[in-house]
């Protein structure tokens, strides 16, 4: 855990009872599996800008929410006759083996991430967070 993670869930315990205060935003950890090549991408970010992965993927999933919309609505359409028509989901920008990546996000964001991994027909949040990344960390670099 990022020092200025581990902070802010201690600054979120409420004194004297050691509980989390009611209001607070809850914090869980999850993996999502990125290309191996955008792991030192993601390193190399947050050692720059001293962000958590978490952080990064969510700066990347709003910067690029556009470009994402757009691979979406250039999804060609499988099906339709025979069998119920659906997007194809948008292809990788790379192809290659998958590896963890390691996020925390606030509980209300995976249900951010669920969403939007259904209304752009991403199909998983790896991918999500592949597409999103793929695309953020080519253009910071």
């Amino acid at each position: 855990m990022d020092t200025a993670d581990l902070d802010t869930v201690l600054a979120r315990r409420s004194v004297g009872s050691g509980t989390v205060a009611d209001d607070a935003p809850v914090i869980k950890p999850s993996v999502v599996h990125v290309p191996s090549s955008l792991l030192s991408l993601v390193a190399a970010e947050r050692q720059r800008s001293g962000r958590s992965n978490g952080q990064i993927l969510i700066d990347a999933i709003e910067a690029g929410h556009e470009h994402l919309t757009q691979l979406h609505n250039q999804s060609s359409s499988i099906g339709g006759r025979l069998f119920t028509a659906r997007t194809a989901k948008p292809q990788l920008p790379v192809a290659e083996p998958l590896s963890p990546l390691n996020v925390r996000l606030y509980e209300q964001d995976y249900e951010v991430l669920d969403r939007l991994v259904t209304e752009l027909g991403a199909g998983s949040r790896s991918r999500l967070a592949t597409l999103a990344l793929a695309h953020y960390l080519d253009s910071t670099t």
